[in-house]
């Protein structure tokens, strides 16, 4: 059994604090983790003397049982949260409040919650995986910092000029393989993707994962600025999206647990644009909700129809767990031959020589002129077609298509 001797960044063991009413359940829990594991574990009955505990010890994580009569357990992590934000939460509770866990997780940002009885080799993979999640968070908080303070070295920058290009390229080839290769091979559904980054690196990202029970997930998203930022940027969504493989979990729930995460990593004026759709490909059935993202269309091709899926919701990272409200969820019904058709500003704010733009109008009115082509073909004809349209010397955006077909 792997016995999850994780290490803090600074290369001590890692503190855990257990709170818990039960003299029995703290000797148990701390005996096991003792004997199992490396870390330094701390117990306390009381929740105050927790909390007090914070100012002498580094907490990395802490487990707190719900029911306890000074204070509640998600009244103590919620505390916890306020206070110090980073330590990795976890609450330990009975079956019967299963849904008070569950709620807590978006309320009080619980990593995850566990039920009496445990099971001993899910809760050590549980602390593991927690305390994976925050040494990767704070490795990409750290690595954001440093591109920053490089991107304030632009002169120097400038006299290494050819090494740097032999960077970008190095950069882009790093950036091409987080982006999917392929995509989940499914009876009844095809994906297809278009991506042209306005720079070696690009801010653009998507993606397709399997969830749990044969339903999949497609994300598309757009992060404010170009270059390298961006492109690091991208990196951080490729890992928090990947989280979700095999779990069940929504279009909403994945949106604010993405932005849990990037309020907090992201410098200030930095921010995703987002959307998240559930795909059911026995059905067909596709729910999809907005972080700040464009409305895709649906693409009816029997009607010979294209229609916009209206949500809107708040970008991604500019406000925390508490503030942020994805779009509504919209269900979708796909018939076969129907499509969704995803797409970032790249497209609509593409200029002619007249200032005007591309636009949803014109996109839309295109699609439907060439809606009998396969999703790859009809990407292909959108994007000559917007190259015809802008004026030479237009300054691209990041370009990003993702459709998504029911077969025939």
């Amino acid at each position: 059994m792997d016995t999850g001797h994780a290490k803090t960044l600074s290369d001590k063991p890692a503190s855990i604090i257990i709170v818990d009413d039960e003299d029995v359940v703290l000797r148990s829990l701390s005996s096991l983790l003792s004997l199992e594991t490396d870390y330094e574990i701390h117990t306390f009955v009381s929740p105050f003397a927790a909390l007090d505990a914070f100012k002498d010890i580094h907490v990395d994580l802490v487990i707190s049982d719900f029911l306890m009569p000074e204070m509640n357990g998600l009244e103590l992590l919620a505390a916890i949260k306020r206070r110090y934000p980073d330590v990795v939460r976890v609450l330990l509770t009975g079956y019967a409040d299963r849904e008070n866990a569950i709620r807590a997780i978006n309320e009080v940002g619980l990593f995850q919650y566990l039920e009496k009885p445990w099971d001993n080799d899910q809760l050590i993979l549980l602390i593991k995986n927690g305390l994976n999640q925050r040494r990767l968070e704070r490795t990409l908080i750290d690595k954001v910092g440093e591109l920053d303070r490089a991107l304030r070295e632009t002169d120097r920058l400038a006299q290494q000029q050819e090494q740097f290009r032999e960077e970008m390229m190095l950069a882009r080839r790093i950036q091409e393989n987080l982006l999917p290769e392929c995509f989940p091979d499914v009876a009844g559904l095809n994906f297809s993707a278009k991506y042209l980054p306005a720079q070696e690196v690009g801010g653009d990202y998507y993606d397709v994962i399997p969830l749990a029970d044969g339903v999949l997930a497609a994300i598309i998203a757009d992060v404010t600025g170009h270059g390298i930022q961006a492109a690091l940027s991208t990196t951080m969504l490729k890992s928090l999206f990947t989280d979700f493989v095999n779990t069940a979990v929504g279009p909403e729930d994945i949106l604010r647990r993405m932005n849990d995460v990037l309020h907090r990593v992201l410098p200030t004026d930095v921010f995703v644009a987002a959307s998240v759709a559930e795909i059911e490909a026995r059905t067909g059935i596709v729910r999809v909700t907005n972080g700040g993202g464009l409305h895709p269309f649906i693409i009816r091709r029997r009607e010979n129809t294209v229609e916009p899926v209206i949500t809107n919701g708040l970008l991604l990272g500019v406000v925390d767990s508490e503030l942020f409200h994805p779009g509504e969820e919209v269900t979708v019904d796909l018939a076969p031959g129907d499509s969704m058709f995803f797409y970032t500003d790249g497209l609509s704010e593409a200029e002619d020589g007249n200032g005007d733009q591309f636009g949803e109008t014109r996109l839309r009115r295109k699609i439907l002129e060439s809606s009998n082509l396969p999703s790859p073909e009809l990407n292909d004809f959108i994007v000559e077609d917007l190259r015809a349209f802008a004026v030479a010397d237009h300054k691209w955006d990041d370009i990003t298509i993702l459709s998504v077909e029911r077969s025939s």
